[in-house]
């Protein structure tokens, strides 16, 4: 079944002659750079080429789910790609028909890579998200290095690269980065929704915006919004099934997988990642039951999780920590279930309150209370408060966070541009940045890492459900519920279950589910609480990590491995690493600052970055030779 890309990984490297700096050439995960097309101004590996009618070859990552011509002036609308087509093979039949500016209607989560040879030229498309990143760096001597690993461009021999102190500060306090910035010095991501272009002549690369997000709300009933989301989404899944395979759902307790599955119903196979059966796993397993799918455990626990480090060090980049690709190791259990994935992931940010700016109310010593109403942030320095009170944690760096804020985040010739993106208004900024590109969200590790498993899609990264997006008036996420009205309008019954975490079903209403929601909070917290079998489990979704590491020396063990590392890192020492483990396991909570810098530590890239180190500090100040007098032999 021809559902996806297989090619999950692309490198490569252009320009006047590429030969010499690709030889030797390794992937952080050790292995040897096999190249599968080579002439003497391009190299690529890991990718299947296709060739196209005017002689330029392409390459794709990812997916690509269909094609819209109104992108490019039809008016025959979204045309879904054909099961039995490979993607590969859709692209370069849209490209033969519409030229390169076929590429806008392009529905999916991919990476497109053109080399013309005749032009001399290398084109790079992403989707509207870069949901497939790729990055790159220049060499010493001008050739463009590119993959869609970070790490791969770092450990390149001809890319020289250190750690950007600003975008390491930004990294450890937000666990993500932002816009197209990484901290390696001189290593970026190609911007979301462009055509990026690379001139082997002259060595010029120019990019081309021809997508961001602009929030075009229409001022409609709530209702007549959720009837035309149920019947997209309906639409969505039914084409991605089609074929007749059997589907997982990444089913939680919650309700954003919950819509998938009253979609798809008994066809489905509701996947359940549990530590314990907790209430989440309750519910999961009600969820399912409900509909006749069949429901599939897949267990954890402490051990999983201390292993995910040495699992994922190869994967990592700076979206989220090492623990976020949370499939892995699963591989086998899950392919053996089902012939696909499908996830909720993304529902949050694009229909939900998630990283929206809202007002809060003090409550004294219980704190403060967030309401649901809409916090407005119309400068550029009311964005950077916000983002700043958003941070994580104050670690002891020698940057000025609001400083590299404040030289990132400007106007320039009517756009506001952050972090290199450039976006129409503030508002558009504040209300998709954590989407556009997909690497400011740090699930996008937990996306990559179920890419690499079998065929896996997210409905809410269709094009057709982010254009809804961006047609709903911004109180509606903030004060309505769009997820639990859909799952109501397709099965009443799996809607009626309780949410785990608010404990209300999801039929509520607002402002109801709003109280009784912060109620139950209250009695879980202050009256009762159902105990787990461990400290470190939870009765949601995830382990609390924070016990774990005061449970469990995986992390002590992982800064002998890896601590020495810091000596590339600018203001980290393996002091400080040792203080904050120490503190932790007092009582402190360190833990952002722990599993951040050693997911930073672990990577291959860092380890690469100070050998070096070490070897320049060794050529600047060498050991001085014995000489006679020192009762050496000088010779």
């Amino acid at each position: 079944m021809a559902w996806w890309s297989p090619v999950t990984h692309l490198y490569g490297v252009g320009g006047n002659d590429t030969t010499p700096a690709t030889g030797g050439w390794e992937t952080v995960a050790g292995t040897a750079n096999e190249l599968h097309y080579e002439d003497d101004r391009v190299a690529v590996s890991d990718g299947g080429p296709m060739g196209l009618a005017d002689g330029s070859v392409v390459w794709l990552v990812g997916d690509v789910y269909g094609f819209d011509d109104r992108e490019i002036g039809g008016s025959a609308g979204h045309s879904p790609r054909p099961t039995a087509t490979d993607p590969l093979e859709f692209c370069v039949t849209v490209l033969d028909r519409y030229g390169e500016d076929g590429v806008r209607g392009l529905n999916g989560d991919f990476l497109l890579v053109r080399y013309d040879p005749t032009a001399s030229r290398l084109s790079f498309v992403t989707d509207r998200l870069s949901s497939v990143p790729l990055y790159h760096a220049r060499t010493t001597d001008g050739d463009l290095v590119f993959s869609t690993n970070v790490q791969d461009v770092a450990v390149h021999p001809g890319v020289e690269t250190g750690f950007d102190p600003g975008y390491l500060h930004e990294y450890v306090v937000f666990k993500r980065t932002l816009g197209v910035k990484t901290p390696f010095e001189g290593v970026e991501e190609l911007h979301p929704g462009s055509v990026t272009t690379f001139d082997l002549e002259s060595g010029e690369l120019r990019t081309e915006v021809h997508w961001r997000p602009r929030h075009r709300p229409v001022d409609r009933p709530f209702e007549e919004v959720v009837e035309e989301f149920t019947a997209t989404f309906t639409q969505v899944i039914e084409e991605w099934t089609a074929d007749g395979g059997e589907y997982g759902v990444l089913l939680s307790g919650g309700s954003d997988s919950r819509l998938i599955l009253g979609v798809l119903g008994e066809r489905a196979v509701g996947l359940h990642m549990t530590d314990w059966t907790n209430r989440e796993a309750r519910a999961a397993k009600r969820a399912a039951d409900v509909t006749g799918a069949r429901f599939v455990p897949l267990p954890r626990g402490g051990e999983y999780r201390t292993g995910s480090l040495e699992r994922n060090r190869h994967l990592s980049g700076f979206s989220g920590w090492f623990t976020q690709p949370y499939t892995t190791g699963m591989e086998e259990e899950i392919r053996g279930e089902v012939d696909g994935l499908l996830s909720g992931l993304y529902a949050d940010t694009l229909f939900k309150r998630f990283s929206l700016p809202e007002r809060s109310l003090s409550m004294g010593p219980l704190g403060r209370l967030t309401l649901p109403i809409e916090r407005p942030i119309r400068t550029i320095p009311e964005y950077i408060d916000w983002l700043i009170e958003g941070a994580y944690c104050e670690p002891e760096l020698p940057t000025d966070l609001r400083s590299v804020l404040e030289e990132n985040v400007y106007r320039d010739e009517g756009k506001v541009i952050n972090h290199g993106v450039s976006y129409d208004s503030i508002e558009e900024m504040v209300y998709y940045g954590n989407l556009y590109p997909l690497s400011n969200d740090d699930d996008l590790l937990f996306q990559h890492g179920l890419t690499r498993i079998t065929r896996y899609r997210t409905p809410f990264l269709d094009d057709r459900l982010i254009d809804l997006a961006l047609s709903m008036p911004i109180e509606y996420r903030h004060r309505k519920n769009l997820i639990n009205r859909a799952v109501e309008r397709l099965d009443p019954e799996l809607a009626a279950i309780e949410h785990p975490h608010t404990g209300v079903p999801l039929t509520w209403r607002f402002p109801a589910e709003y109280v009784a929601r912060s109620l139950v909070a209250a009695w879980r917290k202050y009256v009762h609480e159902e105990q787990p079998p461990k400290p470190y489990m939870t009765n949601g979704p995830w382990l609390d990590d924070s016990e774990l590491i005061r449970s469990n020396d995986f992390l002590g063990e992982a800064i002998e491995r890896y601590g020495d590392n810091a000596r590339a890192l600018p203001g980290i020492d393996r002091t400080t690493l040792d203080r904050y483990y120490d503190e932790h396991r007092d009582g402190a909570n360190r833990l952002v600052e722990l599993y951040t810098l050693m997911t930073v530590l672990s990577m291959p890239a860092t380890e690469s970055i100070a050998r070096k180190t070490t070897e320049e500090m060794a050529r600047e100040s060498p050991v001085a030779r014995p000489t006679c007098a020192d009762g050496g032999d000088d010779r």
